[in-house]
């Protein structure tokens, strides 16, 4: 087919064949198709033709969510003329989950000018991905996943070139900019990230966290200003649940009690609220207070609907429809009159410097902080043979850094002690105040404490002009006394203390070495299927076997095994580990065991219990000698391992059960006692040592990989007083085809070594699924020898299982929130 095709093709007029690709690749994009191996075999084969006719391929609809890599690596490779605008997105999370054969090394898209920057960020966000099965939030990437990436060679080589150029920049960076860095490459903060990276990651561990607040704060803060009028009306509210309303030139802000309205000479207007109290969920939501043509209205949720009055006729209520509950800013992209409420973009020239142009008049005797001239305050951006720059109205300019987005920026601000600072202020109100000398975010993003929004920053002035000056000579920061400033101070350097702690952790790395390689099977899905029917998660999430819905392999549980251990020793916490009701086998790991060393398992499942149950003893989770627990708690709201810290807890979330009507149920592991709380209910203590301890585990798994599986004597099943040979077999041998699903087929390797029939086989499953949840992981622990080497010896304790059988098991607890 494809020499016909490529026949065809030669034979058709110069350029065509690159039009009819164009629209092939158009068609492709619009209908989202996967890799075609057929496809990058005839663009192969026409490689020739299409360089010779000089015709360009085109894609306009691949050009925004990027998905063909492995055809344009191959252009790039080939020298094919094809002409795309620079991808907004490129989806190689996608790429690495199509298996599909045509996979190539993008070797060449890597390096081609109009992929290479946008490729070399991707391949950094693809660490943290969770499409990736990477943990979202700058965590550390499993070696596993990690491993997967560098195996590509475009992908390691734009890694490479990507965490040479951010750490390059780390000596001389302040501490926002510093932030931003360590946040993106915080996924390589483990020994396999150290070993992969170490040039770069030693730049890390010489990092000189002090000198990057030296740096941020020679640069400026912004709570080093104040509008007194605003400040000393905020002090008068319930900061907790304070909102704010804006309808420029007048701004509104309120807690649950009373509002304040204000506008440039100050308190225009003070209201206390008349809100009726409200029953019920609706009672929950807090009012709001909303300008309208200058007035104020305050409204609340109330019978399915809104209420509300005017702040001037009280007594008057109505139904205020403002078009649903509002309780957070807006999430449109912002233009500038938004981030500058009253402002105006005056017409410039199509030709000439000027890019942009804002001006607005000058409030009366505001102080000008960024600049004033003729009455009016304002900035260009103007286009110079240096590069764009900032240029406020009384002639002061800076350079514009490539990442700044026009429509944030605020103007060049200038604070006691000298120098020039680019300020910007996102559409949620985050400011940056820009380094001029690197051009990075010396501040923020952050929401400062204090300030107002942005379009009253006109009105701001220095709170303390000897405090801000002594911070721009860069004196000891105890020069500052003035209390808001002070505070503010003392959250930047509480940010340099993190950062320095996290410095030391990369300089730990040096000497930490590296861990035994997890198998590549063990990943979230794997480990769900091999403990199937032992977990037994909750009635509405048991695990089915087979039920693999991505290619994409995730390890949350290896990875959250991995670092529980400085979890508990005050370390941000992973999310929660990938396996519905993992922490239930904490009380059977003899049933793993079992399970695990049966020949009735298939290998890739046997090689992961082994490496989960190493994974647990090392984790201190095989017995009670690590001092650990295992709770089921109930609490009022929600209960992570960070809140549960606060409360005196050391603590992590292992699981969340569920949660509703004001209750959560989580699953947590504790490290010493639990103090009572009436909030914090403790409904089930999982005990740990069921079976043996850690040494006892790490014996058993030294013997399977030494002996292999135990040989199966069908007298085992025989010898079991209470249950008839079909289904004594079926449980002894780990009941690996036992599940909550009804659609298992046995496989002929099971009905080989077992010697039943498929109807037998099948039927005996059937009568071990029904057992009661929770019974069969008792059952198969008590059915381990206490002595890992006596089942390849003589077999399972069917003594003690027959004891087990005898006497009834613990029922798992089972949250039900509407009876809590």
């Amino acid at each position: 087919m494809l020499d016909k095709i490529e026949l065809r093709l030669r034979a058709t007029a110069p350029g065509e064949p690159a039009r009819l690709l164009s629209r092939r690749l158009s068609w492709r994009a619009e209908h989202g198709m996967s890799r075609s191996a057929p496809l990058l075999e005839l663009v192969a084969r026409l490689a020739d033709r299409l360089r010779g006719d000089g015709v360009a391929v085109t894609n306009p609809s691949g050009s925004s969510f990027f998905s063909e890599l492995d055809v344009y690596d191959l252009f790039a490779a080939e020298g094919i003329p094809f002409e795309l605008d620079e991808p907004r997105q490129i989806e190689l999370s996608d790429w690495f989950a199509d298996d599909g054969p045509g996979r190539r090394p993008l070797l060449s898209l890597g390096t081609h000018p109009v992929f290479e920057a946008k490729f070399r960020q991707t391949c950094l966000w693809l660490l943290g991905d969770h499409r990736f099965g990477a943990d979202v939030g700058g965590f550390p990437i499993h070696p596993n996943l990690l491993a997967r990436a560098l195996s590509v060679p475009g992908v390691a080589a734009a890694l490479t070139a990507e965490v040479d150029a951010l750490t390059a920049s780390l000596g001389a960076a302040p501490l926002g900019e510093v932030q931003r860095i360590m946040y993106r490459l915080g996924t390589l903060r483990s020994p396999a990230g150290y070993a992969a990276f170490k040039p770069f990651l030693e730049r890390i561990a010489a990092l000189d966290a002090p000198a990057a607040l030296a740096r941020t704060l020679r640069c400026g803060l912004p709570e080093e200003l104040v509008w007194p009028p605003y400040e000393q009306a905020c002090a008068a509210l319930d900061a907790g649940t304070m909102r704010t309303d804006q309808e420029w030139p007048l701004l509104a802000i309120h807690d649950a009690g009373t509002a304040v309205v204000l506008g440039p000479s100050g308190v225009v207007a003070r209201h206390e609220l008349a809100v009726p109290a409200v029953d019920g969920i609706e009672g929950q939501f807090p009012p709001r207070c909303t300008l309208h043509d200058g007035r104020l209205l305050v409204s609340w949720q109330q019978d399915g609907g809104e209420r509300g009055y005017w702040a001037d006729t009280p007594g008057v209520e109505f139904d205020a429809d403002l078009g649903g509950l509002v309780l957070g800013p807006m999430t449109r992209l912002p233009v500038s009159e938004d981030i500058v409420p009253g402002g105006r973009f005056e017409p410039v020239p199509d030709a000439g410097p000027v890019r942009l142009r804002w001006r607005r008049d000058l409030w009366p005797d505001a102080p000008a902080v960024f600049g004033a001239a003729d009455g009016m305050t304002g900035w260009d951006v103007v286009d110079a043979a240096a590069g764009a720059v900032v240029r406020s109205v009384d002639g002061r300019q800076l350079p514009l850094p490539p990442t700044v987005r026009t429509a944030t920026i605020m103007g060049v601000l200038a604070l006691p002690g000298g120098g020039d600072r680019l300020v910007t202020v996102d559409q949620f109100g985050a400011v940056t105040v820009w380094d001029p000398a690197t051009g990075t975010p010396a501040y923020g993003p952050a929401k400062p404490e204090g300030l107002p929004p942005a379009g009253w920053w006109d009105l701001l002035r220095p709170r303390d002009p000897g405090g801000s000056a002594a911070l721009r000579t860069g004196e000891p920061v105890t020069a500052v006394t003035e209390p808001v400033l002070a505070a503010a101070v003392g959250r930047q350097a509480a940010i340099a203390a993190t950062l320095a702690a996290t410095v030391e952790q990369y300089r730990a790395l040096r000497h930490e070495p590296a861990r035994p390689p997890v198998p590549a099977t063990a990943d979230d899905i794997t480990i769900a299927d091999a403990l199937s029917g032992l977990t037994y998660a909750s009635r509405f999430s048991e695990h089915r076997r087979g039920s693999r819905t991505s290619t994409v392999p995730e390890y949350k549980l290896m990875a959250f095994l991995d670092a529980l251990p400085a979890a508990l020793e005050g370390e941000r916490p992973r999310p929660y580990a990938g396996v519905a009701g993992w922490t239930r086998v904490l009380a059977g790991l003899g049933a793993v065991a079992l399970r695990a060393a049966m020949p009735t398992t298939p290998p890739p499942e046997r090689e992961v219990l082994a490496a989960l149950l190493t994974a647990l003893a090392d984790a201190g989770l095989a017995d009670g000698s690590a001092g650990l627990s295992v709770l089921t708690v109930v609490a009022d709201g929600q209960l992570n391992g960070e809140q549960a810290a606060r409360l005196g807890m050391r603590a992590v979330a292992a699981e969340s059960i569920g949660g509703g009507f004001d209750r959560s149920c989580w699953r947590l592991i504790v490290h010493g006692t639990v103090p009572d709380r009436p909030d914090v209910r403790v409904v089930e203590r999982t005990p740990l040592g069921g079976w043996g301890t850690a040494g006892t585990v790490r014996r058993f798994v030294d013997l399977l990989a030494e002996r292999g599986p135990v040989t199966w004597r069908p007298e085992w099943a025989a010898s079991f007083p209470d249950l008839a040979v079909e289904p004594a077999t079926v449980l002894l041998t780990g009941a690996t085809y036992c599940a909550v699903s009804d659609d298992i087929t046995v496989p002929p390797s099971y009905l080989e070594v077992t010697g039943l029939s498929a109807a037998a086989a099948r039927s005996a499953s059937d009568a071990i699924a029904a057992l009661p949840k929770g019974r069969l992981l008792h059952l198969l622990n008590a059915a381990m020898p206490l002595d890992p080497a006596a089942l390849w010896e003589s077999g399972p304790d069917t003594a003690r299982l027959a004891s087990a059988w005898s006497e009834p098991s613990p029922p798992p607890y089972e949250f039900q929130p509407w009876l809590e």
